[in-house]
């Protein structure tokens, strides 16, 4: 259990975390590969095979997460899809309940998401989260993913954070590790990041399937 008496800064994952993955799986593993197929008189399965192969040349690096290097490479107007598709951004279940009980205990809230500023922005403009949060962080500002201990290093500095007081939620095992490497002491991950799947297991982590169960605790200790 949390003692959130000793917890000063909340840092959240967007997708996958505050928002269901399903929005950027179904963006990025069937809207794309069908506009690929469309403009280049290809199979659906030939479409995603090339696109699964591009993803994987720069998984988890810069490039993966940004929309305009996947523009270019896709000859494909990804802002404007990812615009369109944005108005399916679905928040779950007890987010909402839970970032007013922590603002009520003077929390400062932050999301830091490897998403593309742009990408943040029209997920914000098609939800009510922005609100709640001091600070909405792109990984993009630090020309760094949330994998790379450099970004870790100046987000402390940058966002005057002191690790020692730090909880961070993410759906992603790696992320956390990268995290913990760099003196942050609370992790939290998340089991059921994408709707349609069934959950994951956490190794080296406390994880949840439910916010009502941080909002329970939370409430326990206001």
């Amino acid at each position: 259990m949390l003692d959130w008496d000793t917890i000063d800064t909340v840092l959240f994952d967007l997708d996958g975390t505050l928002i269901d993955l399903r929005l950027d799986a179904c963006f990025w593993k069937e809207i794309v590969p069908q506009a690929y197929a469309e403009k280049n008189a290809v199979s659906p399965t030939q479409s995603r095979q090339k696109l699964k192969r591009l993803y994987h040349e720069v998984e988890h690096s810069m490039q993966w997460y940004d929309i305009d290097h996947w523009a270019d490479t896709l000859n494909l107007p990804i802002r404007d899809m990812q615009r369109a598709h944005a108005v399916n951004t679905q928040v779950r279940s007890g987010v909402y309940s839970l970032l007013t009980t922590l603002k009520s205990m003077d929390k400062r809230l932050m999301i830091l998401t490897d998403s593309h500023p742009f990408s943040l922005q029209v997920k914000m403009e098609n939800c009510d989260l922005a609100p709640h949060f001091d600070h909405l962080i792109s990984s993009h500002e630090f020309q760094q993913p949330k994998m790379n201990s450099t970004l870790w290093t100046a987000l402390y500095r940058d966002y005057q954070i002191d690790p020692n007081r730090t909880l961070l939620l993410d759906d992603i095992e790696a992320v956390l590790d990268q995290a913990k490497q760099n003196r942050l002491a609370y992790t939290i991950g998340i089991e059921n990041p994408d709707s349609r799947l069934p959950p994951k297991s956490f190794q080296r982590h406390h994880s949840i399937d439910d916010f009502h169960r941080l909002l329970e605790q939370a409430d326990d200790n206001g």
